[in-house]
């Protein structure tokens, strides 16, 4: 049937009833009939009068005006308008669109990008077998099938994307940046810039920023314990422990009586070597920058064979130097969890040659710390066994999740069956004696 425009404004167009269109327009986009009556609360004495005028009906009152959707469907036909009330909002307003249509084409788009991300995650690639030496490094099956998987679930990937081929490209944006990590002495601007193209990529609240962090927790298992969106601290501390930095001058690390060993060529001297040395020779901690280490790195190929010691907290280190002097084994603090500056100096020194032995608190975060620092550069537990907090005094409670420990498999049981927490300032005494037989065996 053709539409007769004229005959169709007279009877339905107008602003007095652009409610009932609108109302019919609603029905035809979700694939509802457009049938039944509908009805308008509060209308204005022009609406009421609109409606009563369509519907052929005296002058109604009351809080609400109706209007039967079948009465003028079959008005329409019968006086051959055009074909029904949808195809008369479509002349009058423009198309109606097919939102359910519209709503199941996205859903299948986005069902498509996850699965195309899951098949991308059972590669050989992704499987990690490039390099099986470290658990963390490319890899991501089968902890990417918990990460995609949360994404979807949550909405989380929805929510940060424009749309499903944005979230495609966030996604392998995400994958790029977490392939290259751990990247040790890397700042988070370096990294976008090089993998992303963008140097601001990956500042906080940015999208891959977030997938990636996510993905940082399911690598280390901590996905389901940690559903929220990290923030502030966190977020510096999981950027922290792939070995970035939000900038090279914040992140920093403590020492004390390290330096390049004997034998370094005088006139090769970095500004790190003379810092270092200046201050061993004083006696007093210093702070070295992830830029500082990255600029001037120090020739720590005299330390080949040489024990460095890394304890947890700065308390160690101050008490190292109060009462040990220069009569004090090298060492290093890596406050907590270990920052980019803190990692980048371990790597130096043990692409050196040097022993790394590592103490930190006997708690269940503290024990996070020393599987992450043994596993990460090949240090080896310093007094860290069960016989050490057995013998331990008792400090506070033990809380949070429990972890493991694969260098004494008993000590996690003795823990958890002693319920209390060791810190190293509970042990210093211990701590600095060992210190000072290394300092005299060197």
């Amino acid at each position: 049937m053709t539409t007769d425009r004229e005959r169709l404004a007279v009877l339905l167009g107008g602003d007095d009833l652009a409610w009932l269109r609108a109302r019919v327009r609603q029905r035809a986009e979700l694939g509802a009939a457009v049938a039944g009556t509908v009805r308008l609360t509060d209308p204005s004495p022009t609406q009421r009068a609109a409606a009563d005028r369509l519907m052929g009906r005296r002058p109604s009152t009351g809080a609400q005006v109706s209007v039967s959707l079948d009465v003028v469907e079959r008005m329409l036909r019968d006086a051959r308008i055009c074909d029904g009330l949808a195809t008369a909002v479509a002349a009058l307003d423009g198309p109606i669109q097919d939102r359910r249509a519209r709503h199941l084409a996205q859903e299948a788009a986005w069902a498509q990008v996850f699965a195309d991300a899951t098949a991308g995650a059972d590669t050989p690639d992704a499987r990690g077998e490039r390099d099986t030496a470290d658990p963390h490094a490319g890899g991501e099956a089968p902890w990417a099938h918990d990460w995609l998987d949360e994404l979807a679930a949550t909405g989380l990937l929805r929510r940060l994307a424009a749309g499903p081929a944005d979230g495609a490209t966030l996604l392998a944006q995400a994958r790029a940046v977490l392939a290259a990590l751990p990247a040790e002495g890397a700042t988070t601007a370096g990294l976008a810039a090089r993998l992303l193209g963008d140097s601001h990529a990956l500042d906080d609240g940015q999208p891959v920023a977030t997938l990636v962090l996510k993905g940082v927790l399911h690598r280390d298992g901590r996905g389901g314990h940690d559903s929220g969106l990290p923030t502030g601290e966190r977020r510096r501390a999981l950027w922290a422990s792939v070995g970035v930095a939000g900038d090279e001058l914040s992140s920093t690390v403590l020492a004390l009586g390290l330096h390049s060993g004997p034998g370094a060529a005088e006139g090769a001297a970095t500004l790190t070597d003379v810092t270092l040395r200046a201050h061993a020779l004083a006696a007093e901690p210093v702070r070295l920058t992830l830029s500082q280490l990255t600029r001037h790195p120090a020739g720590f190929a005299g330390l080949a064979g040489t024990t460095v010691f890394v304890c947890e907290n700065p308390a160690i280190v101050a008490a190292a130097a109060r009462r040990l002097g220069t009569s004090c084994a090298p060492l290093v603090c890596v406050e907590g969890q270990p920052s980019a500056a803190a990692q980048r100096l371990l790597r130096q020194l043990v692409d050196a040659g040097a022993r790394l032995l590592y103490h930190g608190d006997f708690d269940w975060p503290g024990l996070r710390i020393a599987q992450f620092v043994i596993d990460r550069f090949g240090a080896v537990p310093w007094r860290l066994t069960t016989a050490d907090y057995r013998a331990a005094p008792a400090g506070p409670p033990l809380r949070g999740r429990p972890a493991t420990t694969p260098w004494d498999s008993v000590l996690r049981t003795a823990m958890a069956d002693r319920g209390v927490a060791v810190h190293e300032e509970q042990v210093v005494d211990d701590l600095l004696a060992d210190l000072a037989r290394a300092a005299v065996g060197s």
